[in-house]
């Protein structure tokens, strides 16, 4: 009875009515999540930080640590989470050292290395070495005879990183920066601690090998004394009353580099024994030196990270040791996950005056519920998202190539079969079906983890049937329905936090980590032309010449769009600019077609060319007062005159989609979809489409060509929304022909 009651048109209409009243309630109502961290009194004169930065450890490590901790005071304290570390290029030590440093993603260099003085390369000692490359003695205590090259080759990478960043900041500022210890194995030096300490021009100070001994029962021979390094830590931070201190604890690196070559139970001995060690050495950083203290993973070990467990573990003790907090990163505007090029940022920040007007990119929340600070719900969730990471692309090949078969069964059908009753009903079923695939995608994203990737994909499937074939024996309007449900239930998703799409398969994840937030580009093509299509059943006539009825139209398909536009472009809900402008190509499209065709050439670009100005305004208004999002700073850039950030954001967008089409799943659907509607097109008037029917076909067109044109990832979000856009065509052609027919 109650979908009777949804199906009526009167009802459908006062149900987008109150949708809308519902969205516009909850932007005014709620107040933008800052994360505004609680502001530290201390006295800036006198600060200190601790990095422990420990490669080869991942949440797999962390888990076995909490499981046996020993010491309670040290993991009931503090900020967990994790972080994403991936780099410009392949996944490594040095590559994602390169990116934390620096602060955007960046690229290592063949050779690279730290070395003391008195080292010899091939040979020769690094300070002749170094005089013989750069016609200079070395100045200071740790060389870096690379750094030239490292430079050189980030300069010319897409996102071009600035080398030795955090150490150049940090030293404007009266900050005494030392690297201590080394992850050297048998035959490979490993040094990559001096990244986050050197300055600009290479030089940097440490101790690479003091608190290393011999110890010849553990990995290569060696381990890190903990006394020692503490000792050496107090003595640094008594001499200097401001520090930044990294550590590069390489134990765990040593023990898994020689995993292959150990006895599997002796292997398993030691691995618990080096946990325990680690355990041992944080609980004495934690216990007996001052300042801030970083447990920071700059790398997985290779096997956890073939499970597909990549994120890092990160943790962080405020001075105050005993004191609980939320981690909370601007970038990806989540708790208990940051990203990669957060650190170096925070950590310039913690030494900058209160007084200065800054925001770092990692904030500690002290104000937090007590059951978000709760070990076993983080690593559900963390489970949650390397779940479907790991499981994404058995998903997505085997949906998207049923949509692929959908689409050509159909055409068949179409082409072949299209005067039999059977077929045709046939053939509606699966269409609709295809368009609630997306809706269904979204709202049964909680219980992912729950389900196999092939029995999920079958589920999609037949539940993706089982409400087709509702919506089609109980409205006149069933792809228009079906395309508000879709819209509807992401406007309302990211309204409210985004949960559904945090966890859908359909959107992006943090492993990734091209997106954290919004709509994801797959997402973003569907809502824009199910948004479009749900106001079909409201229009009239569009090729009617008075003016009163075109705008009419006009009035009910503008303000469908401005409300797309709105969820888009804001920066607390969508934040797709892409998807954004792409919309405003639809707005110019319908009104150009509605109000503009038959005005002189003056006039048509006059008004075109102030809507679209109007347009952009309109997206620069949505991010003021925001949180910052790359929306935000691209308009910094244009603002600023700095026309080859612009310039390398464009680029690298032509560089991803050209990847995405060579190696993505979508590519098999972007052609098939973009094939078959140019051959709807070019026979268009063959096909039984009423007038306004056409008109939206058209516009949504012009939005996915807008989409495949102007997002970084254009080829996913034109796949989609062709896809939608083909599937709802078919729909219509196929529902009039039996109408005709009665």
């Amino acid at each position: 009875m109650w979908i009777m009651w949804i199906c009526n048109r009167n009802v459908y209409l006062r149900l987008v009515c109150l949708f809308c009243i519902f969205i516009l309630w909850i932007i005014g109502q709620s107040e933008v999540y800052k994360g505004a961290g609680v502001q530290n009194s201390e006295d800036l004169s006198e600060k200190n930080i601790v990095v422990l930065l420990i490669p080869g450890l991942s949440f797999e490590e962390m888990d076995a640590v909490l499981e046996e901790a020993r010491y309670e005071q040290l993991w009931s304290s503090g900020a967990f989470g994790s972080i994403n570390l991936k780099p410009d290029g392949s996944y490594s030590y040095l590559n994602n050292a390169v990116s934390l440093s620096t602060g955007k993603r960046g690229l290592g260099v063949k050779g690279w290395n730290a070395f003391e003085r008195e080292e010899l390369i091939d040979g020769t000692p690094v300070d002749e070495l170094f005089l013989q490359w750069y016609g200079k003695a070395p100045l200071s205590s740790i060389v870096h005879p690379y750094f030239h090259l490292l430079e050189k080759k980030n300069k010319e990478g897409s996102f071009e990183p600035t080398i030795g960043l955090l150490g150049e900041n940090l030293n404007q500022q009266q900050v005494y920066t030392y690297v201590i210890g080394n992850s050297d194995v048998r035959n490979e030096k490993t040094r990559y601690g001096s990244l986050f300490t050197m300055d600009q021009k290479g030089n940097g100070n440490g101790d690479l090998h003091s608190v290393i001994v011999d110890n010849y029962s553990f990995p290569t021979g060696k381990k890190t004394d903990s006394v020692k390094l503490v000792d050496k830590i107090n003595q640094i931070q008594g001499e200097q009353g401001r520090t930044f201190i990294v550590v590069e604890w390489g134990d765990l690196h040593r023990l898994f580099s020689e995993a292959e070559l150990m006895e599997a139970d002796h292997y398993e001995d030691q691995y618990t024994k080096t946990l325990a060690n680690l355990e041992k050495t944080i609980y004495s950083l934690f216990a007996e030196t001052k300042g801030e203290l970083w447990m920071v993973s700059p790398n997985v070990n290779t096997e956890a990270y073939k499970r597909k467990n990549q994120l890092g573990p990160v943790w962080v003790w405020k001075e105050e040791r005993g004191q609980k907090g939320m981690l909370y990163s601007n970038t990806t505007r989540r708790t208990s996950l940051v990203s990669n090029t957060d650190l170096a940022d925070t950590w310039i920040n913690a030494f900058t005056s209160k007084n200065d007007d800054q925001n770092s990119s990692i904030d500690f929340i002290e104000d937090f519920s007590s059951d978000d600070w709760y070990i076993p719900k983080f690593q559900q969730r963390l489970k949650e998202i390397n779940y479907v990471f790991d499981k994404r692309g058995a998903v997505l090949s085997s949906y998207v190539s049923s949509l692929v078969v959908l689409l050509i069964i159909v055409t068949f059908v179409k082409w072949l079969f299209n005067e039999r009753l059977s077929w045709r009903n046939g053939a509606i079923l699966l269409l609709l079906s295809g368009v609630l695939s997306p809706f269904l995608f979204l709202v049964s994203s909680p219980w992912v983890i729950n389900v196999p990737p092939l029995i999920y994909v079958l589920f999609i499937m037949a539940g993706s049937i089982v409400l087709a074939l509702l919506l089609k024996r109980l409205t006149k309007h069933p792809f228009s329905l079906a395309c508000f449900f879709t819209f509807f239930s992401l406007a309302v998703d990211v309204s409210l936090g985004s949960y559904l799409t945090h966890r859908s398969f359909l959107s992006y994840d943090p492993v990734i980590g091209a997106r954290y937030y919004g709509i994801g580009n797959e997402y973003a093509g569907i809502f824009l032309v199910c948004g479009l299509f749900s106001v079909t059943p409201f229009l009239n006539d569009v090729h009617n010449e008075k003016r009163k009825e075109k705008l009419k139209n006009w009035t009910k398909t503008a303000f469908m769009l401005l409300l797309i536009i709105f969820v888009l472009g804001a920066s607390t809900l969508g934040a797709n600019a892409g998807a954004s402008i792409s919309t405003g190509m639809v707005f110019l499209f319908v009104s150009y077609c509605l109000l503009l065709k038959k005005n002189n050439l003056v006039v048509k670009s006059s008004i075109i060319g102030f809507v679209t100005i109007i347009l952009f305004v309109a997206l620069y208004l949505l991010q003021m007062g925001q949180p910052n999002s790359h929306i935000s700073l691209a308009f910094q850039s244009l603002f600023q005159g700095e026309w080859s950030i612009i310039w390398n954001t464009i680029e690298r967008k032509l560089q991803m989609n050209w990847k995405i089409f060579r190696i993505s799943y979508w590519t098999q659907l972007f052609i098939t979809s973009y094939f078959l509607i140019g051959i709807v097109l070019w026979r268009q008037k063959k096909d039984q489409l009423h007038e306004q029917q056409r008109f939206l076909l058209n516009g949504a067109v012009v939005g996915s060509l807008a989409l495949l044109i102007l997002n970084d990832s254009g080829i996913v979000a034109a796949a989609t929304s062709m896809f939608i856009t083909l599937s709802v065509c078919y729909g219509w052609s196929f529902i009039n022909q039996l109408e005709e027919k009665g």
